[in-house]
């Protein structure tokens, strides 16, 4: 088995992209056992295979200064239980939990970066795109 990083988030939303944005900088980085995806906003986590390990990259608002990592578990987030009607209602965690009964995944780490712009545009804000090379060795470190 392996290592799946997964990079998610909306890229024409500026900073809420920035995990396919940090995908995409691993992808130029030989890892070894170790799968990378670029999420998206439609990260078919139903989808994935079987894996040591899972890392979730993606924009979290914790109250910090932009660029600022939290790294957390899955466990580790209070969830509240709320009915939904479709799939379209899922959200990240519910998927994420999903998962862990349909697949054989070891520890899952996430790894949240804090925004600071959120609206449309391509690029990440300054703040995020100097804070890219910390975010991958933030990640790094997980692999090892």
């Amino acid at each position: 088995m392996e290592t799946i990083i997964l990079g998610i988030g909306n890229v024409l939303l500026k900073d809420e992209g920035v995990g396919c944005h940090v995908a995409h900088a691993l992808e130029k980085i030989p890892l070894p056992n170790t799968k990378v995806i670029d999420g998206g906003t439609s990260p078919n986590i139903l989808f994935l295979e079987d894996a040591d390990k899972l890392i979730v990259v993606d924009a979290a608002k914790g109250g910090g200064v932009p660029g600022e990592v939290y790294r957390f578990q899955l466990d580790d987030i209070a969830l509240e239980q709320k009915p939904f009607l479709s799939l379209h209602d899922i959200g990240l965690i519910d998927n994420l939990l999903l998962m862990r009964l349909l697949h054989n995944i070891g520890e899952t780490i996430i790894i949240g970066v804090e925004p600071k712009e959120i609206e449309w545009g391509l690029e990440l804000s300054p703040e995020l795109q100097e804070k890219i090379p910390r975010i991958v060795e933030t990640i790094l470190a997980e692999l090892s």
